[in-house]
């Protein structure tokens, strides 16, 4: 049952003035619930039977896998400039009914979209939130797409159906369970791993165990972390305060400590910095400042691109800035719509259409630190069944030189490895993986490398061992992020790196007597985010910082 206090706010809300759409055409249904519709909470669920679950070894792709397109529904409650560029640079799929295509067609050609690269999906909506109601793709053990749907939880009986016309109109078999939930309340981590609040278990009747077993068997998510939601507001989405960037990298809203949410959102970020990720390791937390009123986390990341909504505040730049340093190599696009609030932004209105045909390159980094061997690098590669693997390649680096190519040779079961050579004591090295398939798909991990991060660690002759790698792990002196010098305090004889987001060595110094080791950049150098090494003898460790000017 939904919570009476978010049924009795949605209340409120709703008596507020109603959002036109773009056109001018349709008077929006809200995000939350209408006075009406609060009448009718009891067809929530009945719209559609469940089915059975997929096969096993399904797997569920995060919003930073590669997609083909941006769905979005019209009338519109998005700006025309978003809609351009996507278009100019995607393939943009409109949600529409057949009576509204030709006027669609021509008020987008106008505006200036790019009529080539759009689509249409011809079926009944009651509101834009396709967010919320839209389709959640699956890849199933065999490559092959799939669509998971869900009952939505609004009594909204077109919106709760799209999922399975656009399963009917693609070709593409739908599993529906009898879960209620809604997409603008879950982030997926494409291995196994997902987060959403505790509305999740609210809306539901059934036992939380229930709910678990529902997201095991229709998205393959065995780790699913959900939060009480720390901001004080009537939704109670997780895309409202933080954004996965990829399976080790979360984006947290951060507010002025006077905001009534500041402790909870702090909370949570402390607490998503000290799980560990679907890799193994904690999660690296990234945050971005808003005043309360900015909602920059509830963007769309598209491929390499973060499309992230504005409010022409002091406060739109350093978001920018952050989100480039968070994801170095991707274009942060900024998009304003009088419309936005910070609730209530461009990623609740627009949803990603994931590759039908997806070359999928899944791959846990190896530990940080290695010993002074041959580091067995493995991934699991597999095509859509349409295609073929062409060549698989682990690219490696020493010291920030030049990448070295190593073939990945098969090992069974869409199983790869390569072995990067044994390299001296202290070394650093970097690495991705590379794929490509019969239909010229090319793939990476990470994704979009060699033009952004790599995987890394560090050679140490003391090796690994169950109970942890040895390590010094000097004490950085000052703030982070920091503006004017990086200081640490460690050893006398610490070896001192700074590299930077690409891996180029900065800076390098040695501890003198007092143990302190300080990077004064110059000016010309950019902000961004910069990894420090520490060597001394067999003990390596690192340390990130983000350098704000």
């Amino acid at each position: 049952m939904m919570r009476i206090l978010s049924v009795l706010l949605f209340t409120i809300l709703s008596v507020s003035a109603a959002e036109m759409s773009v056109c001018g055409n349709e008077e929006l249904l809200p995000i939350g619930f209408t006075s009406e519709e609060l009448t009718r909470l009891d067809e929530i669920g009945t719209y559609q039977d469940a089915t059975s679950p997929p096969p096993a070894g399904v797997r569920n792709p995060g919003e930073f896998e590669p997609s083909t397109g941006v769905m979005v529904r019209w009338p519109l409650g998005l700006p025309y400039d978003f809609l351009v560029d996507v278009s100019n640079n995607s393939e943009l799929w409109v949600i529409c009914s057949s009576s509204q295509q030709a006027s669609a067609s021509s008020a987008l050609s106008s505006a200036g979209v790019n009529m080539s690269n759009t689509d249409f999906i011809i079926g009944p909506t009651n509101s834009i939130w396709v967010r919320d109601y839209g389709p959640w793709f699956i890849v199933l053990a065999d490559g092959t797409q799939g669509i998971f749907d869900y009952d939505y939880n609004r009594p909204r009986p077109d919106d709760d159906l799209i999922p399975q016309v656009i399963g009917d109109q693609w070709g593409i078999p739908v599993y529906i369970s009898d879960i209620v939930h809604t997409g603008g309340n879950y982030m997926s981590g494409g291995l196994g791993e997902a987060m959403s609040t505790n509305l999740v278990y609210d809306e539901n009747s059934n036992p939380d165990s229930w709910v678990d077993q529902q997201m095991e068997d229709y998205l393959g998510i065995t780790q699913y972390t959900t939060f009480e939601d720390p901001q004080s507001t009537y939704i109670d989405h997780i895309d409202c305060w933080s954004k996965m960037l990829s399976p080790d990298r979360i984006m947290v809203l951060q507010v002025p400590p006077s905001s009534p949410d500041y402790a909870a959102l702090e909370a949570v970020a402390d607490l998503i910095a000290a799980s560990p990720s679907p890799y193994g390791h904690p999660w690296n937390v990234f945050r971005v400042f808003s005043s309360g009123t900015e909602g920059y986390v509830n963007g769309l990341l598209h491929n390499d691109t973060y499309y992230m909504p504005v409010w022409n505040t002091g406060n739109d730049s350093p978001a920018e800035v952050a989100f480039t340093e968070a994801l170095p190599g991707y274009t942060v696009t900024p998009i304003y719509y009088g419309e936005f609030i910070n609730t209530d932004a461009l990623h609740c209105r627009s949803r990603n259409v994931i590759d039908q045909y997806m070359l999928q390159v899944l791959h846990t980094p190896v530990d940080t630190l290695q010993s002074a061997y041959a580091v067995n690098i493995t991934a699991f590669i597999q095509p859509n069944p349409a295609n073929t693997l062409a060549s698989a390649s682990v690219f490696y680096r020493v010291d920030s030189g030049s990448f070295t190519e190593v073939a990945m040779t098969p090992s069974g079961s869409n199983n790869y490895s390569a072995d990067i050579p044994a390299e001296p004591d202290g070394s650093f090295v970097e690495y991705y993986i590379r794929a490509e398939d019969s239909s010229g798909r090319v793939s990476a991990h990470p994704q979009y490398a060699p033009g952004t991060w790599f995987n890394h660690y560090t050679v140490s002759a003391a090796g690994v061992s169950s109970s942890g790698a040895p390590h010094v792990k000097p004490l950085m002196l000052g703030s982070n992020p920091f503006s004017g010098s990086l200081v640490f305090s460690g050893e006398q004889g610490t070896s001192f790196s700074v590299y930077d987001g690409t891996g180029r060595m900065v800076y390098n110094s040695v501890a003198g007597e007092d143990g302190l080791m300080q990077w004064t950049p110059d000016a010309s150098t950019a902000s961004g985010v910069y990894f420090a090494k520490f060597v001394l003898g067999s003990s390596v460790s690192t340390s990130r910082a983000v350098l704000l000017r």
